[in-house]
């Protein structure tokens, strides 16, 4: 029986292994640490899942938190600055965001009761060689150990050479949540981003936090100053940032309450964005793959990074089936033509990604505009806002912008305001989601 190893146990490697397990392959996860181990460590990201990740997670049959008091239904965009917009938009097709400290744990489990082996080992570059003598193929979707640097980095496709944004993100307390579920992104010249959303973690869902600041700028403090050096004086810091460049979410602050929700809460780094090559040879003549974030790595502005290392992982996954169905062999050939399919599906994100960290264009801002004066634009940006391929058709041009606001503003005029929308009652209730 064919045999794939992969080294990784984040989202790229897990649903790489369950989609390989779903058909018949023998596959073991390599994993630094004991992914239950996770569960009590530190805040990893506040990642959304958008739609085209949640139906890959139907699929594996890890959809195990949806529901009403789950599902993200609308989106807001606030432009706060001299020429201050709004705009809230309702999803079609709803995003999720979980916590990564129940979701990666629960997807081992799943793993591992499906037939899947995981292994408890840290990898480094002379492990690997090792491995790869034991699998058909190598795949690699961790950076640890040194791993990346296997991969060079594609100087064409990655324009960046230092961070483009410093970043903190935490779950709060004395937020009040809005109704249904959404987030909203507070877009601010001259300093980055702020994102408020509804996280689901081991205390259900709960409101959480994503500053996305421009170095030098006044929300870079965030990332700099320690919570733990002294937390109300950071937490005063934030409440501030909070009524100065998030005033929507400043609104339903509780200040008598207001906080970071535990000491493990939170976190502050920085990356540069880059895109390397997808495959490495090894000195025994064997090939490894990288995939998600090993491959391609995205700024989280533009909430991509967990979806496209999913789509990654579909893309490579499908590859592997196929040479595997026809008895190809994993040579530099199998590498390179998967790292072309690999690519199209993350490229999209990338090329998103990389326009989001710039100013934005005059046509992007006559779209944000018409959003926030007709409520079917705001709703079309929205749901475009979640898939790349959409955003980047409608923010291509202005004669595509352009088009974008005419065919929507011709729409059904006779829809109701956000402000009146009516779901069940039972959607606002909230209930326990944690499994």
């Amino acid at each position: 029986m064919a045999s794939i190893g992969i080294v990784g146990a984040g989202t790229a490697g897990l649903h790489l292994g369950l989609k390989l397990l779903s058909h018949g392959v023998s596959v073991t996860l390599y994993a630094e640490q004991d992914p239950a181990k996770l569960r009590e460590g530190r805040l990893p990201n506040t990642v959304a899942h958008h739609p085209p990740t949640r139906a890959r997670e139907r699929e594996l049959g890890v959809d195990h938190w949806s529901g009403p008091s789950a599902d993200i239904r609308y989106v807001g965009i606030h432009v706060n600055g001299p020429q201050s917009l709004s705009m809230r938009g309702r999803l079609d097709k709803t995003s999720i965001f979980v916590d990564y400290r129940l979701y990666q744990p629960r997807l081992a489990e799943d793993f591992v009761a499906r037939g899947g082996r995981l292994e408890v080992l840290p990898v480094d570059g002379a492990a690997l060689e090792g491995l790869s003598l034991k699998h058909d193929l190598m795949v690699v979707a961790t950076g640890k150990n040194g791993l990346t640097s296997l991969f060079p980095r594609n100087a064409e496709l990655s324009p960046h050479t230092r961070p483009a944004r410093l970043l903190f993100a935490a779950l709060l307390k004395g937020v009040q949540m809005e109704e249904p579920p959404g987030m909203n992104a507070n877009l601010v010249p001259g300093q980055g981003e702020i994102f408020e959303s509804q996280v689901i973690s081991r205390h259900g869902r709960v409101p959480s936090l994503l500053v996305e600041a421009l170095p030098d700028s006044e929300l870079a403090v965030l990332s700099t100053q320690r919570y733990d050096a002294d937390p109300r004086a950071f937490e005063a810091l934030l409440l501030d940032r909070l009524r100065r460049f998030a005033p929507t979410t400043y609104a339903r602050v509780n200040p008598a309450e207001f906080g970071i929700l535990g000491p493990l809460d939170w976190l502050q780094g920085a990356f540069t964005p880059v895109v390397r090559r997808a495959w490495a040879p090894l000195a025994n003549g064997r090939f490894v793959m990288a995939v998600g974030d090993t491959h391609v790595t995205n700024d989280p502005v533009a909430g991509q990074g967990a979806n496209a290392a999913s789509a990654s992982a579909f893309a490579l996954a499908a590859r592997i089936l196929d040479a595997l169905a026809t008895d190809r062999p994993f040579d530099e050939g199998f590498c390179r033509a998967a790292e072309e399919k690999m690519w199209a599906a993350v490229a999209p994100a990338t090329h998103w990604t990389n326009a989001l960290l710039q100013p934005p264009p005059p046509h992007v801002v006559d779209v944000l505009v018409a959003g926030s004066q007709e409520q079917r634009v705001a709703d079309a940006f929205a749901n475009a806002f979640m898939v790349p391929e959409n955003i980047l058709s409608a923010c291509a041009s202005p004669e595509s912008a352009a088009a974008f606001i005419t065919q929507n503003r011709q729409a059904n005029r006779d829809v109701p305001p956000p402000e009146a929308w009516q779901i069940p009652e039972e959607a606002v209730t909230p209930r326990a989601v944690v499994r």
